[in-house]
């Protein structure tokens, strides 16, 4: 624990004229009033050293006292102290091709039912889940180091691995179907696992993972990497690759989607191989309730504990000081309107 300290120091200067003027008022003459006889007096001695007014004086001194010590500030400095926590570094590699548009249903529900969800919001696209599963995965690890990539056509690296999962997840938050055009929605998966392997190779932790998240099969010509080698890349760098196929073999295709014409295919042999390479697991999530099991369970994979430098912050004790100078003072005034009651 730190020691105390003065953020402001230089105003207990303020207690050099405080003091003499303390010791100016307790040595001096109390005010003196002309009656016509002292007849009706009882003589006493008067005191220089203490007398009931010096109580008010004392009451009044501590407060200034206590003020001045409030201004200046005491508090507890800042310190970094290692605190160990489980934790690992994860990349999270996000499909964002057009295909992600499309919605996964209960197979119980026709269509109005389904058109119905959907105008109500009740209902999200693959895109709206998968941004709710994230969401709700990275407020459960509170030790790791959390990036995200997202592929199209080409792969974006829109946040490197952080702890700060606040700003993550208002990051996800804002990943709407409009982001990327029509055009840039392609399926390139070698180059989101090379953007994620790109991110994660100078992190030298012992335990790095990366989930890979998509709906469709590898549809883009890497100029690079092919899924393959892009999996072998990462085994290279010790980088496990968990895959994660989501979405139904029916999706329900809603929009411009429904009058595509194209078919939305789904191979989850790529996935299962690249898994496979990398000595990771392969899931399948077919609708919601899947994709939230299939998170659940990849959160209960292996951690590693990792020394984490945590920032205490300074404990400020002027508040507590206040109110006793602020107590001192009422005080002094109560006894001066009661039983110290001064004539005037």
């Amino acid at each position: 624990m730190s020691e105390i300290e003065l953020a402001h120091p230089h105003v207990l200067w303020l207690l050099i004229p405080l003091i003499g003027a303390a010791i100016w008022r307790w040595f001096s003459t109390p005010a003196a009033i002309a009656v016509s006889s002292t007849g009706h007096y009882r003589a006493a001695p008067a005191s220089r050293f203490f007398a009931p007014r010096h109580i008010l004086l004392l009451l009044e001194a501590l407060a200034a006292t206590a003020f001045i010590f409030a201004l200046a500030r005491p508090q507890q400095g800042m310190e970094l102290v290692e605190s160990e926590r489980e934790g690992t570094d994860i990349m999270l590699v996000l499909d964002y091709s057009n295909s992600m548009d499309a919605y996964d249903p209960p197979s119980e529900m026709d269509n109005d039912t389904v058109r119905d969800a959907i105008n109500r919001g009740v209902l999200k696209d693959r895109l709206g889940v998968a941004r709710d599963q994230i969401a709700r995965f990275v407020k459960r690890r509170s030790g790791d180091r959390i990036g995200l990539v997202i592929f199209g056509v080409d792969a974006f690296d829109v946040a490197p691995p952080t702890t700060d999962h606040d700003f993550l997840v208002a990051y996800v938050d804002q990943l709407q179907n409009t982001l990327l055009s029509r055009a840039e929605r392609g399926t390139n998966i070698a180059g989101g696992i090379a953007a994620g392997v790109n991110a994660m190779k100078d992190l030298n932790e012992t335990k790095r993972t990366m989930i890979l998240i998509t709906d469709g099969d590898h549809t883009v010509d890497d100029e690079v990497f092919t899924p393959i080698t892009a999996a072998e890349a990462a085994r290279k760098q010790g980088i496990v690759v968990h895959t994660v196929g989501i979405g139904s073999d029916d999706p329900y295709l809603n929009g411009w989607l429904s009058g595509a014409g194209a078919p939305i295919r789904f191979d989850t042999r790529n996935l299962e191989k690249i898994a496979s390479i990398t000595e990771g697991r392969f899931f399948r999530a077919k609708d919601n309730k899947g994709f939230e099991e299939v998170m659940d369970i990849i959160d209960t994979l292996e951690t590693t504990s990792r020394q984490h430098p945590a920032l205490i912050y300074q404990r400020d004790f002027y508040p507590r000081i206040l109110i006793a100078g602020v107590a001192a003072l009422l005080l002094s005034f109560l006894l001066r309107s009661t039983l110290l009651r001064e004539i005037c």
